[in-house]
């Protein structure tokens, strides 16, 4: 009888110590990320994020540009002489997108995170201009009234990025770094586009029967640029984008030119004065019929265009709302003169486990 117990507790025993080195072997039960067993041994693998996630996020953006290179190629026709950056003067670009960001990432190490994102938005880009042409002196010799216009676009973003994040208790650090590319039909060319950040904040839970209910509120700064120096390329009509422009400019110049002969046509005018004058109508003329002659109002017009955001580093605001290791609430804002940055979305996150684990 006795060895009836003794040989089932064996058996108990070595059950026990089986299944005890499996679950070792198996301490932490999905694919990623690499090292996950290694957070396990030191009782921290509760702290760990479901490994991948997918996310949906609305985003709605402004920014001011600045148009440092403009070229304009009509029928062949270089008129860069008369139009150009400083003769269009443009006194204000800014561009406004809005649309749906969507996210698929992985943690591939526990403290590095890697994802692609894919986007489409609408928007549009808000030009102001106020031709204005000087003479050899600086003076100006003709100004037109300011142009706007909204020219409104579609556009499709890929990119992919990665995450590093340092936690301490419940403080935490994070920097990312993404890079994308935006395809519209206004240019030929892809933009390219590089966002660099750091966000630190702390985690405050909301449940002392669920962990993983918590709020993590933070702050952080953002640096946005294009990339690429070479600018990009389009194609405008500019009768479409300013349907008066080609009124306005032979009034006004006409109208200038008939002010300065009714000066230099008085007797009581300086020598000087009529002599400067003459010259500033003969510029006028030259510059309506070079604008006119290039046929710049009526036909479709190919461009080469660089722009800098006015503003390329600003500071964030933002939170992480967890409901449950699945579900997650975010949102970041960010807003000044010269950038304005809103992003609110839902994140739903899950494991895939190793082989044998159920």
């Amino acid at each position: 009888m006795k060895s009836n117990y003794l040989l089932a507790f064996t058996v108990l025993f070595l059950s026990l110590k089986s299944f005890a080195q499996v679950q070792d072997s198996i301490s932490y039960p999905y694919v990623l990320p690499i090292w996950g067993d290694k957070v396990a041994e030191r009782g921290m693998a509760d702290q760990l994020q479901l490994p991948f996630g997918v996310n949906v996020n609305y985003v709605n953006a402004f920014m001011d540009l600045e148009i440092t290179e403009f070229g304009l190629d009509i029928a062949g026709k270089d008129v860069s002489n008369i139009l150009n950056v400083e003769t269009l003067n443009f006194t204000n670009v800014a561009a406004t997108t809005n649309g749906l960001n969507l996210r698929a990432d992985a943690w591939i190490l526990p403290f590095m995170n890697v994802y692609g994102l894919f986007s489409t938005v609408t928007g549009g880009t808000m030009v102001s201009l106020q031709p204005t042409w000087k003479d050899a002196e600086g003076e100006i010799i003709l100004q037109l009234p300011e142009f706007s216009s909204n020219v409104e676009f579609d556009a499709m973003t890929y990119g992919i990025g990665t995450t590093l994040v340092f936690g301490w208790d419940n403080y935490f650090l994070s920097t990312d770094f993404n890079y994308s590319r935006t395809n519209t039909a206004l240019l030929k060319e892809q933009v390219g586009y590089a966002t660099l950040s750091a966000r630190a904040g702390y985690r405050f839970g909301l449940s002392k029967n669920n962990k993983d209910f918590f709020l993590a509120p933070y702050l952080g700064v953002m640096y946005r640029d294009f990339v690429g120096a070479d600018g990009n390329s389009g194609q405008i009509g500019l009768d479409e984008v300013f349907p008066d422009l080609d009124m306005t400019f032979n009034e006004t110049v006409d109208d200038k030119i008939a002010s300065n002969q009714a000066i230099i046509d008085d007797p009581a005018t300086d020598p000087k004065v009529k002599i400067k004058l003459q010259a500033q109508n003969q510029a006028l003329t030259t510059i309506e019929e070079t604008v006119n002659d290039s046929g710049i109002f009526t036909t479709k017009i190919d461009y080469n265009i660089k722009k800098e955001i006015a503003q390329t580093t600003t500071f964030q605001m933002g939170f992480n709302l967890q409901i449950n290791k699945h579900w997650m609430f975010r949102g970041e804002y960010s807003l000044s003169d010269e950038q304005r940055f809103i992003m609110t979305g839902l994140q739903y996150r899950f494991g895939i486990k190793k082989k044998g684990v159920n």
